[in-house]
């Protein structure tokens, strides 16, 4: 708050506001609150030397709206003759509104308050709430000291005087009778329009201002939207002076826009209709200004509407980037999740063969010891000298013989349980089986007997039938009968496919699945993202003379359905043959905002702004488009339009075919990995039945060549998408000064222009660290950046 005045001794502190104001053009009187109204509400305390009392007036108001709030400091005469040091206020903290100083502080003279003497100050401020719903005002806090004594030197008492604290009630803005074109402008206002120029020439800019003037917060004043058929128009400065001199803030704003004739002749300004809410008569009224005629004379900065013979921009005709070129965004998640099965599973018919190579080696390891087994049981059947030395040679052989048959390590068939599940496992019956186990298990008492160890030392003395039975040869015999047995019914290998045949079959399903699911996927289209059909326009865009510059990302509706589409771009064609370029632009954004991957649709929205000079949603629209649809020779044109900062560096887009070298990648992978298994194959005949048609080395060597051309084209693809990718890259919507570290208050390191597109670095308390398309590093405000790539969009 505002100290006292010279020659007091006293800071009182308060705001007021007056209630009253006349309507403009309506010279109608209204009811005007008082100053002082707050002496007439509030009762003085005459037990304090200092009173402090604080109001608000209306209490009850619209979003918008002016209210009162006073503080008044009520001095008694003893009072203000001991003060010697001003007061300390302290003043309430405001959320949800903004505040004003009003005035002068108003003094009142001296008066008898219940038997004393007391001097009152008010001080007044203008409050406007900006949202609705109930407002608390808290208590402001007032402090001063008091000698305790009339001597210079006596020592001081400190109070602490707290004021009441005001509520206020805010209510929204009635929907009932709303105008269309109202933008939530609240006061009393008039409206007048100006140009800066009596005579105007076709190609030459004017400069043509709204001037809107009134009772309210003129700074919060939006701008309306103006739609001039004979000439472009592009948003330019705004000025606002604010008059806060009397009890109502009053003040008025200025709205600039360049226009830009594109016809000769006798044209007439419009009526600009400014439509606002009257809080005093809570009702919608509008602020009209005068029209005007000009004469535009031909000029030769751009050509009139009839016979335009200068450099044509066009708006793209619908499936203009169809085909398999159209879309980066068409490799979308089944299509990746496709490319990842067909890269991990290529290799595995070359890692079959290979396996099979080492399994056929192992098999043929086995096979020599199983003809070995056989060779040997042979013996022992035949009684050949020298073999069957005795019965644990025949248990020995015939067991080893088993294992080798069944294909598994001797020291696994040790127990009679694991020698019987083996042979049930390989086919053999039950019966056999049996036979096999009692065979072994009476060898095995008769082997390890002591009787037996007698017969061997002796040469099996005694009786003959008794030695016949305890002789190898028999024994010998009997195994191999049941070997043979064991041999014919158990299955050979294992019942499984042979691990050549299983290549072959795979190799065949991969090469089908990237020609049949990834090749139609990249080379169609999407469906719904192609705009109404419309026919080539040629039209003049010149550029203004001042480009548009917003602090915020371009803000434009979304056509949520396919009829809203086709409408709304009907529309834009219409407007952007009739040079209404502003609403060409609000239009076309809606259409590309629903059809995000459009090519089309991005490039007809960039090519709009720039005729209405909005650099901006140029620069946006035209490098969406771009990485889109990279090989599009009159895309690539339209970004050497743009200024530099917007078409270099990181900026640039390369024309890189992504879907055709994820094909070839893929192709090249799958294939190469097939003619590698035929080449092992080759090199392992034995892990396959069959001939082979191509040579081993033209296999082994076309499968190299293809891999490395798989994976060249795959790393390629990885760097176009990488490059192409629109994430973490913004447009700078102003201009601005690149500071070395976050905070206005650094070292700048050079300016940034509107359109420079810069890539997101890092993000700290409202600035953020991006690196621009010359390569500089440095910070700058998070509100002066669009994102490239939209929110909504997915690829």
């Amino acid at each position: 708050m505002h100290a006292f005045r010279r020659g007091m001794r006293t800071v009182l502190c308060a705001v007021t506001v007056a209630a009253a104001t006349v309507r403009a053009g309506a010279h109608q009187a209204r009811a005007q609150t008082s100053p002082t109204r707050i002496l007439e509400s509030v009762r003085v305390d005459t037990r304090k030397p200092i009173d402090f009392h604080a109001a608000a007036f209306p209490e009850t108001l619209y979003v918008g709206q002016q209210a009162t709030y006073q503080v008044a400091v009520f001095l008694s005469n003893d009072a203000r003759s001991r003060l010697r040091r001003n007061p300390e206020f302290l003043p309430p903290e405001l959320r949800g509104l903004l505040a004003y100083e009003l005035g002068r502080p108003t003094r009142v003279p001296p008066s008898v308050i219940e038997g004393a003497v007391y001097e009152a100050h008010v001080f007044q401020r203008a409050l406007f709430p900006v949202a609705p719903g109930p407002l608390a005002v808290p208590a402001p806090q007032l402090t001063y000291a008091l000698p305790q004594s009339s001597s210079y030197f006596s020592r001081e008492e400190r109070f602490v005087v707290r004021a009441e604290s005001a509520q206020l009630v805010v209510r929204a803005i009635p929907t009932e009778g709303r105008p269309a074109n109202f933008t939530g402008a609240v006061g009393v206002l008039t409206a007048t329009t100006r140009l800066d120029s009596a005579a105007a020439r076709v190609g030459d800019p004017l400069v043509f201002t709204l001037r809107v003037q009134g009772v309210g917060n003129v700074k919060l004043l939006p701008r309306p939207q103006l739609e001039i058929d004979w000439a472009s128009a592009v948003p330019a400065t705004e000025r606002v002076r604010v008059d806060t001199a009397g009890p109502l803030v009053r003040g008025s704003k200025e709205f600039d826009w360049i226009l830009t004739p594109s016809r000769a002749g006798r044209v007439t300004i419009p009526v600009v209709h400014y439509a606002y809410f009257d809080p005093y008569l809570q009702t919608f009224a509008d602020a009209t200004s005068g029209t005007f005629e000009v004469d535009v004379r031909p000029g030769v900065l751009m050509a009139s509407e009839e016979g335009e013979s200068t450099t044509l921009l066009s708006l793209r005709r619908p499936g203009q980037s169809a085909g398999v070129l159209r879309t980066i965004a068409a490799v979308d998640t089944p299509v990746r999740i496709a490319s990842l099965a067909v890269l991990v599973l290529s290799p595995l018919p070359a890692l079959f063969f290979a396996i099979g190579g080492v399994r056929a080696r192992r098999r043929a390891a086995r096979a020599s010891r199983v003809v070995g087994s056989m060779e040997r049981m042979e013996q022992l059947r035949t009684g050949v000298a020298g073999v069957a030395s005795d019965l644990r040679a025949v248990r020995r052989t015939l067991h080893s013989a088993i294992a080798d048959r069944l294909q598994l390590p001797a020291g696994g068939l040790v127990s009679q349980r694991q020698l019987m599940r083996a042979l049930r496992r390989r086919g053999v019956t039950r019966a056999t089986t049996d036979r096999v186990v009692r065979f072994l298990d009476e060898l095995d008492a008769i082997a390890f007997s002591s009787e037996a160890a007698e017969s061997t030392t002796s040469g099996m003395a005694g009786d003959g039938q008794r030695a016949h039975w305890m002789s190898p040869s028999h024994w010998a015999q009997t195994g191999a009968t049941l070997y043979a047995a064991v041999d014919a019914e158990a299955v050979r290998g294992g019942g499984t496919l042979p691990p050549d045949r299983m290549a072959m079959h795979i190799g065949g399903v991969l090469l089908a699945l990237s020609v049949v699911a990834l090749a139609p996927k990249l080379m169609a289209q999407r469906s719904g993202e192609s705009t109404v059909n419309r026919r080539e326009i040629g039209v003049t865009l010149a550029r203004p003379a001042a480009p548009v510059v917003a602090d915020a990302a371009p803000t434009v509706g979304k056509a949520s359905t396919l009829s809203e589409r086709l409408e709304t771009d009907r529309r834009a064609v219409e407007a952007y043959e009739r040079r209404m370029f502003m609403k060409a632009t609000e239009l076309f954004g809606r259409v590309a905002q629903s059809a995000l991957r459009d090519a089309d649709a991005q490039a007809n929205w960039g090519t709009a702004a720039w005729a209405a000079g909005d650099t901006v949603s140029a620069v946006i629209g035209w490098q969406r488009a771009a990485r889109l649809n990279p090989l599009d020779a009159s895309l690539q044109e339209r970004l050497t339009m743009l200024p530099s900062g917007a078409r270099g560096g990181l900026a640039d887009v390369p024309m890189v075919p992504v879907p055709v070298l994820l094909i070839v990648a893929l192709l090249g992978w799958a294939i190469g990995w097939w003619l590698l298994a035929l080449h092992w194959r080759r090199q392992h005949p034995g892990s396959a039945g069959g001939t082979v048609t191509l040579p081993h080395s033209s296999a082994g060597t076309g499968g190299a060549l293809l891999l490395l051309v798989g994976i060249a084209a795959g790393g390629s693809a990885w760097w176009g998408r990488r490059m192409l990718d629109p994430h973490g890259l913004a447009v700078v919507s102003r201009p601005e000064t690149m500071h070395v570290a976050p905070g206005s208050d650094s070292d700048a390191m050079g300016g940034v222009s509107t359109g420079d597109v810069v890539r997101y670095v890092e993000l700290r308390e409202g600035w953020r660290r991006v690196q621009h398309a010359d390569g500089r590093i440095g910070w700058l405000p998070a509100g002066r950046t669009v994102p490239l790539r939209d929110n909504a969009s997915g690829r």
